[in-house]
């Protein structure tokens, strides 16, 4: 048993894998025309093949972590209209509950978890939208 549980000669192998392609990326600087298209094609069936494999995933892990993101969505919407009631009928509780929130970093999950599953179609309809006005 090697390093990280692999034979070294994997390990060997995947580093001269990865200077291999580096090497390639930098002798590829300057693309043609016809090798940009190659790549954008390339790169195109990659992700189709991806979204194609996770589109359907239903496998007992995907399925616990899309859970756990509603869960914690809906745990946060929870504590906020906890700390709204809080703040109407009594500021000492509310300050001690909005301090413990912020203490245990919840808003910064539960926007981690928003990013995650959301940013991505945010992302690409901007930047699409930048494409078509010719800003890209």
């Amino acid at each position: 048993m090697g390093w990280l549980g692999k034979d070294r000669s994997t390990v060997i192998k995947g580093a001269v894998d990865l200077v291999s392609n580096v090497r390639g990326m930098i002798d590829d600087k300057n693309f043609t025309a016809e090798e940009r298209a190659r790549v954008d094609s390339q790169i195109a069936n990659a992700a189709g093949k991806f979204a194609i494999d996770t589109l359907g995933e239903s496998t007992e892990r995907s399925i616990a972590r899309r859970s756990l993101a509603v869960n914690t969505v809906y745990f946060f919407y929870f504590l906020s209209l906890l700390l709204i009631i809080l703040w109407k009928f009594d500021q000492e509780w509310f300050i001690a509950a909005k301090d413990l929130i912020v203490e245990f970093k919840l808003p910064v999950a539960f926007l981690m978890v928003m990013a995650f599953f959301f940013g991505g179609y945010y992302v690409s309809k901007f930047a699409g939208k930048d494409k078509k006005n010719g800003n890209s």
